[in-house]
């Protein structure tokens, strides 16, 4: 970005910012001799809005600084995640920000590619034809794609199409949970997706739900998981989970039992069936389980009859309890049989009405089925089609199955006009590319549940020139018709001016009010429901593929989810928690598909199916099912990261390529889990990048952990008197307050939502897979999983590794220049300008959390316009670390002194604390004994890690709860 380009911005969208997006951006830069009086050089603005990285639909609340957003945060006071933000919304920035964003409009000429073309012209492509179609009574040739709009841009797009005679507008999301809702129809006879309130639960049983990755509302539930779960909270609640892989989910389980794949239903109605027998549950549930043998169930699923009983035990004991299921990965042919199951458990223990909530029903309901999808599909490649407007986070040619030939079929429309502001597979197949404004650009609103309706307005100025695909579509629209502005059936001039006319009976003439909180919310009364007791079957799954295959489960990814996120480079760094690699996909293969392949980590294998094959290394897991291999989905890459980041390898990585176009019979939905393929050794190599060279903490008590029993019994009799830890040193004078830390191992979940807002905050340079494999990684922060137990169960224990601020710290006086050195308020303070690079301090920290700038890393442009101003950009030669967000405490004590106080306990949060979606983070003032952080430290579970080599850290870790054991 050049020097004009950027005062461009920063002077245009201050001038928006300031006007707090209630008004229509103003497109005057003001001189500033006439400054806005909002608009304060120094000081942020914050504007909410919510995120649209997944439909799960979360409040945020962006930092501007002179025009720019630098930070994205979690919307405290919005229902669905209370002030949490995963790392897929900590990350939105870099799509904001994307190199590759496209500049304008472009319109394909020829074989030649895209050309850059004047909105007007490209709109008048599009309107003509529309016209074309219109005026000869071809409107159903037109049809309109979106991602999940059930606010007013959907009515709008709605009103559109009726206009021109359009077709039905599809609403596409490819994880649509449609099995959830056929069986809600069936059993309770309501056609939604309830709320499951995990906090009030005492057992959890989870049937492949992963809810602490992409299930529905990720932060939402690993919030209230966390309420129901931790020791911390007081309820130490149970966690049981059912799938043939140990993910993420999985690993948070205090029992994980694995089963073959397809089988969970099985053992749903195996559960239930032990539960009437011993007098656990309703009796009139016998006739839905009577024809269920649980030794069968048990022998097809390879879980033992004791462990069934185990779990039906735990279960019906629990007041109330929760069972969940449908997730991606373990969605097939029999998911909606499955469901049903689950369905006829919760019902049986009692939970309808307690933790399964009709009422505020989840978006997830209105989108469009995928028979309607696959049918639309089958029109285009019939040449019924000949306009397709496919609106910004739409990419089927990537999220859809390969079976399904979308891509094929897309090739056979006339006009193909892409909203996308980002270069995807879909887009290149377009005709006309009118880029949609990003997000935080934009006005709009979004409805995640009933009685939740978040509002979006301009955080900043676009950075490119695009405009709203509402604005784009009704001049479009209004051309195409032949009336002008304020006539016909989409009179509006803007989407914006429709959209506020929809909120004044909602804000009752207080906008301000209701955007600057975020939205309107309010209470949905429950809706009582009656369950219908029918007979359970699951019938066995049906997989196209040679029956002697290994089933693929293809799951979705807590760092892309569908691939949406994928543009994100601080995504594709961040490391996949259970694998620890970065910057590739791998296919996951179980140690005994390993020996029988002569496979070691890294080789390259071809996944073979019906639809075609993937070329991938692979990762052997000890805990994977014998029968299955896992891919993740959403792995792809954008033009400026090969081969800045990544090797220029075209190979596809998506696992969509080699899915057939399956679907579940009885809800119509699509099949993920449908497909059994062969493995074959390729004689080549492409080692992965993996940050965590073990998992085996070799008894060193790095992660701690403690049974139930006893965390309860040291919880009533209290911490017990320390002993004098014996020293050379005094101890250290702290003149003012001493800032520290508390981690909770017991609520840490592993969603790596505190590395990415880290690295969001603090300027962290991404260095690219080579690097990363190398060990020069500049994360401040990393979280580290170890696993302890048999290697096929093991118990999974999540710590989040940083700078621990030693009082004795061995980087200080090693540094021949004291560039390192201890702050008087108890921080381990870097002078980076000080700093020659000797890199002792590294060598000498126990804990290896100090970063080297081994190269003058680069933020390319318009990257380098997030950079947070409030932290120095470190260059070549200079180490780097965790500072506690320095920055953020100095603006506490500053506005403290402002309001003449003192700082108070919560007034400073850190960027990872602040993002946390269990709160497994607290940051305060030791001195203070009133303090969360100094009363945590003061607890029984209270420990510090490598305690025994005397370096004092500020940073207390509470050591994990384990009840139970694995199945």
């Amino acid at each position: 970005m050049n020097r004009r380009d950027f005062f461009k911005i920063v002077t245009v969208s201050g001038a928006a910012a300031a006007s707090g997006g209630c008004q229509q951006a103003s497109e005057t830069i003001l001189p500033l001799v006439v400054p806005n009086e909002q608009l304060v050089p120094g000081v942020a603005s914050w504007f909410s809005t919510v995120c649209r990285e997944c439909p799960a639909g979360c409040g945020v609340i962006a930092r501007n600084r002179e025009g720019r957003v630098v930070k994205l945060e979690g919307n405290p006071d919005h229902p669905v995640n209370a002030g949490a933000l995963c790392m897929r919304g900590q990350a939105a920035l870099q799509g904001l920000y994307h190199p590759d964003r496209i500049a304008g409009p472009m319109v394909r000429e020829g074989g030649a590619g895209f050309k850059a073309a004047a909105w007007d012209a490209a709109s008048k492509i599009v309107a003509d034809k529309i016209a074309a179609l219109k005026n000869s009574g071809k409107g159903r040739a037109i049809a309109v794609v979106t991602q999940l709009e059930n606010g007013n841009l959907g009515g709008l797009l709605d009103r559109w199409g009726q206009a021109l005679g359009a077709r039905p507008r599809v609403t596409l999301e490819p994880f649509a949970y449609e099995s959830i809702r056929a069986a809600n129809k069936i059993t309770f006879n309501r056609d939604a997706i309830p709320y499951y309130a995990f906090e009030d639960a005492e057992v959890v049983l989870s049937f492949g739900a992963d809810f602490i990755e992409t299930w529905l509302s990720n932060v939402n539930y690993a919030r209230t998981f966390a309420r129901m779960h931790s020791f911390r909270d007081g309820r130490a609640g149970t966690f049981i989970h059912v799938e043939p892989r140990q993910s993420l989910t999985a690993s948070n389980a205090d029992e994980w039992v694995r089963n073959a794949p397809g089988t969970e239903g099985l053992l749903a109605l195996a559960i239930l069936r032990v539960m009437v027998d011993e007098g656990m549950a309703d009796r009139r549930f016998g006739e839905a389980v009577g024809s269920v043998d649980v030794k069968r169930a048990a022998d097809e699923s390879g879980v033992s009859v004791e462990t069934i009983k185990h779990v039906a035990k735990a279960f019906a004991h629990a007041k109330p309890g929760l069972a969940v299921g449908g997730g991606v990965s373990v969605t097939g042919t029999n998911a909606t049989q499955t469901q049903i199951a689950i369905n006829l458990l919760n019902a049986a223990a009692g939970n309808v009405g307690k933790t399964v909530r009709f009422g505020p029903d989840s978006a997830y309901g209105k989108v469009t089925p995928y028979a309607e999808v696959a049918n639309l599909a089958g029109a285009m490649a019939g040449g019924e089609v000949e306009v397709l407007i496919l609106g910004p986070g739409v990419n089927p040619a990537f999220t859809l199955p390969s079976g399904l030939k979308l891509a094929d079929a897309i090739r056979k429309v006339a006009l193909v006009v892409s909203f996308a502001n980002v270069p995807d597979q879909t887009s290149e197949l377009a005709h006309v590319v009118l880029p949609d404004t990003h997000w935080l650009e934009s006005w709009g609103d979004y409805s995640p549940r009933e009685g939740v309706l978040g509002f979006l307005q301009p955080t900043m100025s676009p950075v490119r020139d695009s405009r709203p695909m509402g604005d784009t579509l009704l001049r479009i629209g209004r051309a195409a018709l032949g009336v002008g502005e304020g006539k016909g059936p989409i009179p509006w001039p803007t989407f914006e001016q429709y959209l506020k006319g929809a909120w004044a009976s909602l804000v009752k003439g207080e906008l301000e009010g209701a955007l600057r909180r975020g939205g309107v919310f309010g209470e949905v009364a429950p809706a009582a429901v009656t369950a219908k007791v029918s007979g359970g079957e699951v019938a066995p799954l049906k997989l196209a593929g040679d029956g002697s295959d290994l089933t693929l489960l293809a799951y979705p990814s807590l760092r892309f989810y569908d691939g949406r996120s994928a543009v994100s480079s601080w995504l594709q760094e961040a490391p996949d928690t259970m694998t620890q690699a970065v910057w590739d996909a791998w296919v996951e293969i179980s140690t005994d598909t390993a020996k029988k392949l002569g496979v070691v980590q890294g080789d390259m294998l071809a996944v073979k199916s019906p639809q075609g094959t993937l070329e991938l290394p692979a990762y052997i897991s000890p805990s994977l099912h014998p029968s299955a291999v896992a891919i993740p989905m959403g792995h792809r890459y954008t033009p400026y990261q090969r081969p800045r980041y990544v090797a220029a390898d075209t190979r596809s990585l998506n696992p969509m390529d080699i899915l057939p176009a399956a679907a579940d019979p009885a809800s119509g939905g699509l099949a993920f889990m449908s497909v059994k393929v062969t493995l074959t050794k390729l004689g080549t190599r492409r080692p992965l990048a993996v940050l965590q060279a073990t998992h085996d903490q070799d008894d060193r008590e790095l992660a701690q952990h403690v049974d139930l029993g006893a965390a309860r019994e040291q919880a009533l009799r209290g911490r017990g008197p320390e002993a004098a830890v014996p020293t050379l040193y005094e101890d250290q004078k702290y003149p003012g307050p001493r800032w520290g830390m508390t981690i909770d191992v017991d609520a840490c979940v592993g969603c790596q939502a505190c590395v990415v807002s880290c690295q969001a905050e603090n300027n962290v340079p991404v260095v690219g897979k080579a690097s990363a494999a190398y060990g020069r990684q500049l994360h401040w922060m990393r979280l580290e999983r170890w696993a302890e137990g048999k290697p096929e169960h093991p118990t999974n224990l999540f710590l989040p590794m940083l700078c621990q601020h030693c009082e004795v710290a061995p980087c200080e006086p090693v540094c021949p220049v004291y560039a390192a050195y201890r702050t008087e308020e108890g921080l381990n303070g870097q002078v980076y300008n000080r700093c020659v690079g000797t890199r002792y301090c590294g060598n000498n920290c126990p804990y290896h959390v100090r970063r080297f700038n081994w190269f003058q890393y680069e933020f390319p442009a318009p990257l380098e316009v997030q950079l947070n101003p409030d932290v120095t950009v470190r260059q070549l030669g200079v180490m780097e670390k965790c500072t506690m967000c320095l920055q953020r405490i100095i603006a506490g004590k500053d506005r403290a002194r402002d309001e003449k106080r003192a700082v108070r306990d919560g007034d400073i949060l850190t960027a990872c604390q602040q993002t946390c979606p269990t709160q497994a983070i607290t940051f305060g003032n030791l001195k203070d004994e009133g303090s969360g952080v100094t009363k945590l430290t003061h607890s029984p579970r209270a420990y510090h890690v490598l305690e025994e080599i005397g370096t004092r850290p500020s940073i207390t870790y509470l050591r994990k709860v384990v009840r139970g054991g694995h199945a």
